[in-house]
Formats: structure tokens, sequence, C-alpha cells
């Protein structure tokens, strides 16, 4: 081979090269690009804005703008549901099969939603739930068979639900209360020695339910409550 020949073939070799880790350079700042673009945030900052966000908003909206944000929803947010609109058998259904279900840690239901007890049964499915406000839905005692199965819950709102002397037996045997609003239940005497055995509880409130004098010695008793409300007791 001749010396320009030569010559020739090592700048070709040389141009090659450079042409080589030019492109590869280029792969590798395309493709820290795209994960750029996909990722403007970080998880942090993702979780971050999602904690000053409406629930149901982030349920709607956040969950669609990138898988990045949808994981960091179902790993991380702790969801607060309040549920205004009936139940229907689909709606049920939908959120049964949601991947968020798990997220949900504090749920409100307005007034006389659960009007079976296939509806509480429903909420009793929400495993990291530990607040649940079911005022005034007429669950009756089946219901509440239905919430007692929640293990996890440390406050309960149960006012207005028709519960009487066999549903306050139920809710009793919840030992992780630490806060229970049982007032309108009709529970009376017997139902108050049932909540009175509940020794883990700091806040209570048992009014209108026909306890009577004798209802109250049993509360009297419950040295730990730190508040209490045992309004119009009574009896019948």
């Amino acid at each position: 081979m001749s010396k320009r020949n030569r010559q020739d073939f090592e700048n070709h070799q040389f141009i090659n090269l450079e042409e080589i880790f030019t492109n590869n350079t280029n792969m590798e700042e395309k493709a820290k690009l795209v994960k750029l673009e996909k990722e403007i945030f970080s998880d942090d900052v993702c979780f971050e804005i999602i904690s000053m966000l409406d629930s149901w908003f982030i349920l709607n909206n956040c969950t669609l703008i990138s898988k990045q944000w949808f994981n960091v929803i179902k790993e991380r947010s702790k969801l607060v549901i309040q549920f205004k609109k009936q139940f229907t058998e689909n709606r049920i259904e939908l959120l049964m099969k949601s991947q968020f279900m798990n997220s949900i840690v504090n749920v409100k239901c307005s007034f006389r939603l659960l009007n079976s007890p296939d509806k509480v049964k429903f909420i009793s499915g929400m495993k990291q739930l530990t607040l649940l406000n079911i005022g005034n839905n007429q669950i009756g005692v089946e219901g509440s068979k239905f919430i007692h199965e929640m293990k996890q819950l440390t406050s309960l709102d149960i006012y207005y639900n028709e519960i009487g002397v066999e549903g306050s037996k139920f809710i009793s045997d919840m030992k992780q209360l630490t806060s229970l609003n049982i007032s309108h239940n009709q529970i009376g005497v017997e139902g108050s020695k049932f909540i009175s055995e509940m020794k883990q509880l700091t806040s209570l409130d048992i009014s209108h339910n026909q306890i009577g004098v004798e209802g109250s010695k049993f509360i009297r008793e419950m040295k730990q409550l730190t508040s209490l409300f045992i309004g119009a007791i009574r009896e019948q």
C-alpha cells in the first residue's frame, strides 16, 4: 500500500471512529432528554404537589398524567374521600376494581347513601381506612357487622344508624378505636355496658341513646376518656 493510500485509510478510520463516538454521545443525550421529558419532576416533588390537591381531583386527573404520577399516587398517597352521589352497582364495581382502594384512609358518606348492607360491605373493603364517617345512613345491625370487621379503624362516626343493642355489641368489639360517635342509635342501658368495655377509647359521643341513670353509671367508669358527650340520656 502506497504511503498516500495508507494515510487516506488512517484518516478514514479516524473519521469513522469520531462519527461512532459522536453518534453514541448524541444517542445518550437523546435518551437523557426523553427521560427528562417523561419525568420533569422527581417522585418526591410529584408527591408534594399531590399532597396539596383534593383526592377526587387526584384520582380523576393526576393519575392520567403519566406512569410516574400513577405509581407515586398508588404507592404514597393517603386519599380522603367524600361520597356525595348514590352508589350504583356499576359505580361500586368500578371502585372495587380500582387500584387505589388501598390508598383511601379517610371516608365520609353523605346523608343516606349507604341504604343496603352490600354498600357497607364495599366500604369495609378499604383495608387502609383509619377514619370513617357514615353518620345518618341507616345501616342497621347488618351494616354494623361489616363495620366491626374493619380492624384498622381508629375513628368511627356511626350516629343515626339504628344499630340498637346488637349493633353496639359489634362496635364494642373494635378494640383499635380511640374515637367513637355512636349517638342516636337506641342502644339503651345494655348497649352502654358494651361500650363501657372499650377501654382504649379517649373520645366518646353516646348522647341521645336512652341509656338512663343505670347506663351512665357504666360510662362513668371509663376513666380514660378525655372527651365525652352524654346528653339526653332519659330512658323511654
